[in-house]
């Protein structure tokens, strides 16, 4: 208790959430812009004959690497809003449905196969994450309402005379029991649009690019690419142009674990490259 009362005070926690806060509002996250009273929406919906939900918004905030020593660049605050999935109603307060299609991340086979194949001559791998990856895609199916925590609402105007303010939700956001599906719907679109093919069924979330020779594996918001090298740029320029991707960087921290590119000497005298998997720190 007393740990979550420093965390409360403490001002790179605060900075931490309202930079989410502010990023997401920038996004169009949700429409402030359409704020109504929850139960004159409902009441639409019911006279209608139309299913809606409504859904809370939450903070949450974390030290990403506590584990690390104080100062080390990696040990940081995070802050993140996120819509409470288990606390979802309808217009007749009844518990949501939801489509429950699932997602399917590569597997580790995927990840080790591209790892493998820019180890060969010529080749490399290089990873990157996708920014804010569920909200860039919109939130299709039941429309949802979205409560506001107090201390987000805007001050003022139409919010200060209502009970229970709900606007809508615009995008997939994280909580929502199928923003996991969209991001990954959106994302498959995306990367089809640019040449990158399913290698197929067995092997989700895992692309061929023909023309490039490039292997491209995504596990939700990380990105991992292996092939020529002199392709890489272009292949992440292709991505880059209907997803918001970070600047790729050589492989290394991937999915918790360190990748360590070396060298080893076969029997034959043969000097090839090697991935070694670094879970030490």
């Amino acid at each position: 208790s007393a740990n979550k009362q420093e965390l409360f005070k403490s001002p790179a926690a605060q900075a931490a959430m309202k930079k989410d806060r502010d990023r997401f509002r920038a996004k169009n996250v949700w429409d402030d812009s359409n704020v109504r009273e929850w139960d004159d929406v409902a009441r639409e919906a019911r006279d209608k004959g139309i299913e809606i939900q409504f859904g809370h918004l939450f903070g949450i905030c974390v030290e990403k690497n506590s584990e690390l020593p104080e100062g080390h660049p990696a040990r940081k605050f995070k802050g993140r809003v996120v819509f409470q999935g288990n606390r979802v109603v309808n217009q007749n307060w009844e518990a949501a449905m939801f489509q429950d299609l699932g997602n399917a991340p590569a597997t580790m086979d995927a990840s080790r196969s591209a790892d493998a194949y820019g180890c060969v001559a010529g080749n490399a791998t290089m990873i990157a994450d996708a920014e804010h990856a569920y909200i860039q895609a919109l939130l299709k199916g039941t429309k949802c309402w979205i409560l506001l925590p107090e201390d987000q609402r805007p001050q003022g105007g139409p919010w200060s005379k209502m009970r229970r303010p709900v606007v809508p939700l615009l995008r997939a956001l994280y909580g929502h029991p199928d923003s996991g599906t969209f991001w990954e719907q959106h994302c498959d679109e995306a990367v089809k649009r640019v040449g990158f093919e399913p290698v197929g069924p067995e092997w989700p979330s895992t692309y061929w690019h023909e023309k490039l020779r490039l292997m491209l594996v995504v596990y939700v918001d990380d990105f991992k690419m292996s092939g020529p090298q002199e392709n890489l740029d272009a292949g992440w320029k292709l991505l880059r142009k209907h997803l918001q991707i970070e600047d790729p960087k050589a492989t290394g921290h991937f999915l918790g674990c360190n990748h360590e590119v070396g060298e080893i000497k076969l029997p034959n005298g043969t000097v090839a490259r090697s991935i070694t998997y670094n879970m030490e720190s």
